[in-house]
């Protein structure tokens, strides 16, 4: 479940706006060049802290809220060890030298080989591109050296800017349903759920 949110955006007095789309695959393009992902370590944990206790960020995330003093070194620590084991690959995301979210898969396994895709982004990096552009590159690794054959991901069903990375990123809408006994609920929450085969990923 991920917590990416469009920024409020106008035109400029007395001058034409800018189609929307044409923005936007500018920001696209620009983050892509701005974001790098990076294996998830203790060196990430006070930045990460400090953004995922952001209530803002919990209200659109499986994240525990209130967010523990300690959430982001406990989450660190739990991460490396499904990562020795093979089951989880969590990355920090990078942007202007600075941990900005995390992006990652965790449930990796099975037969065809499959995993989740999760992300989240701290609130004054929304709107920018930055979600879509890290997550080209977890699914890139994903689909080449993990050997996935398929890729699921959920996002709140109010959350329309989230649906949106992920259509971007490739994934097709299968369902919608309430939320796994694995994970936070709220009263009345429903998600939508996607899929992203390897066949159908475009790099």
């Amino acid at each position: 479940m991920s917590p990416y949110q469009p920024r409020k955006s106008g035109g400029v007095a007395g001058r034409r706006a800018r189609p929307r789309r044409a923005r936007a695959g500018r920001s696209e393009r620009a983050a892509a060049t701005q974001v790098t992902i990076e294996p998830l370590g203790p060196a990430h944990a006070p930045a990460l802290q400090a953004l995922a206790s952001d209530p803002a960020v919990l209200a659109t995330t499986n994240l525990p809220s209130p967010y523990p003093p300690d959430g982001a070194e406990a989450f660190i620590r739990e991460t490396t060890r499904r990562r020795q084991a093979g089951v989880e690959f969590v990355f920090a995301i990078i942007a202007g030298g600075r941990p900005i979210g995390c992006c990652g898969f965790k449930g990796v396994g099975g037969e065809p080989r499959s995993a989740e895709l999760g992300y989240w982004l701290g609130q004054p990096f929304w709107g920018r591109g930055y979600a879509t552009a890290a997550g080209r590159q977890v699914l890139a690794f994903g689909f080449g050296p993990l050997g996935l054959a398929r890729v699921t991901a959920d996002c709140l069903l109010t959350n329309r800017a989230s649906r949106r990375v992920l259509e971007k990123l490739g994934f097709h809408f299968t369902h919608e349903g309430p939320p796994r006994p694995d994970q936070r609920q709220e009263p009345g929450d429903v998600l939508a759920f996607f899929e992203l085969p390897r066949g159908a990923w475009g790099g």
